[in-house]
């Protein structure tokens, strides 16, 4: 049984012009293309008993150069799957990917066996460069607020999902790259290259309040304010230092023991695991869910702002000067 393949658009990011320049020559080498979503059927194997971990040759899935994200299931007795994000050259979030992002988890879920994902990218020079900038600047008045429900949709089944979810950071994360880690229930990033963190307030960007506290969570207040506040990026050994990520690896290591941390974590039975996961994260939804309406009135008025708009139109044109 399938899941519907989801189309992919143009791409602008929101990050550095050297991350920007890094990822297209990557992936004009090496013709990146999507796959089809996969969906295995419950496997009689499944036991309940603990599963080994999967490996790259036990998952499974086809391609297709349309799909904007890859969901890779196992072929063996694994309860293990991996999400590939594949929007080119640096899986920058229009609403269409967002979307697709929440489809490709809700469709895991859906297959009971499955227990846990690892996030992962088809550039590994980055997982993940934040925002689609398209959807910022000049933005469709209609579209706006139909692209931030999408981006909120997306952290509300990212971070609540039953699944134990586990990022691959191969390379950079930066702004909406970070938040898609910092949803993960564990981080594992490479020693040898990329940065990450919330770095909006270097495009003149706030981080919505959700996210902001989602981070402080994640490393704290006093770390957090200083993150948000200057728009810091780290490096991995920064990252790790503060509980950014959680474990810091060679490059080639990354995918193999993400996928055995999320094996772990997808072996300690579901119901003890998801109701841990929710005690320290449902209240944070719910707030969210509450005040989701206003959250994207104060959004719109924000980005639609002179002051954001002229800030948003200096970046872009220091990105088109430093790619020439």
């Amino acid at each position: 049984c399938q899941l519907p393949a989801l189309k992919k658009p143009t791409s602008i990011t929101t990050t550095h012009a050297m991350m920007m320049a890094q990822s297209m020559r990557f992936a004009r080498a090496r013709g990146l293309m999507g796959a089809r979503h996969i969906r295995r059927c419950p496997s009689s194997a499944d036991s309940g008993a603990a599963l080994p971990p999967p490996s790259l040759r036990s998952l499974s899935s086809s391609a297709s150069e349309d799909d904007l994200v890859r969901v890779t299931l196992p072929t063996d007795t694994s309860n293990v799957a991996m999400l590939t994000l594949d929007r080119p050259p640096v899986n920058s979030l229009s609403m269409e990917m967002c979307q697709a992002i929440s489809m490709a988890v809700k469709g895991v879920e859906d297959n009971s066996h499955i227990q846990g994902v690892v996030f992962s990218s088809s550039n590994p020079n980055i997982l993940s460069a934040g925002l689609d900038l398209n959807e910022l600047y000049n933005p469709d008045p209609q579209r706006l607020p139909e692209f931030w429900d999408s981006f909120q949709q997306l952290f509300i089944d990212l971070y609540g999902t039953r699944l134990a979810t586990v990022a691959a950071i191969e390379g950079h994360a930066p702004a909406a790259g970070c938040m898609l880690a910092i949803c993960c229930d564990y981080r594992v990033m490479t020693d040898q290259k990329g940065r990450i963190g919330l770095n909006e307030t270097l495009l003149g960007i706030a981080a919505p309040p959700w996210l902001g506290q989602a981070m402080v969570n994640t490393i704290g207040m006093r770390n957090a304010e200083l993150s948000l506040g200057l728009g810091l990026l780290y490096s991995p050994q920064e990252a790790l230092s503060i509980g950014l990520v959680d474990k810091v690896l060679p490059a080639d290591a990354v995918v193999p023991n993400a996928l055995e941390e999320a094996a772990r974590w997808a072996n300690i039975p579901a119901q003890a695991r998801v109701s841990s996961k929710l005690l320290t994260r449902q209240e944070y939804i719910d707030e969210l869910e509450k005040t989701r309406a206003k959250d994207n009135e104060a959004f719109c008025s924000f980005i639609t702002s002179d002051k954001v708009q002229m800030d948003l139109g200096k970046y872009l044109e220091r990105l088109k000067r430093k790619k020439k």
